[in-house]
């Protein structure tokens, strides 16, 4: 979150990704702290299999995938 808002500041598209859970409170309150209260975030949900295993695999790439045109829409969309 903290080099997101660093990148930023530079002028550097950054994006986060975050749990859903996370970043509706501490992803949201960190970056108001640090003076970015519209940061975007991509979203993705909190992983339901168990550690480890092929299904938690499965799960984590379609979690991956669902989140990358959210990060492309973020790092392309014009401040």
């Amino acid at each position: 979150m903290l080099d997101a808002v660093n990148l930023e500041r530079r002028g550097i598209p950054a994006a986060v990704v975050g749990l859903d859970k996370l970043v509706q409170t501490t992803g949201r309150g960190m970056a108001r702290a640090q003076g970015y209260p519209g940061m975007r975030f991509a979203v993705i949900p909190y992983a339901t299999s168990d550690w480890g295993g092929a299904a938690q695999e499965e799960e984590l790439r379609a979690k991956a995938q669902a989140a990358a045109p959210q990060v492309e829409r973020i790092l392309t969309a014009e401040s």
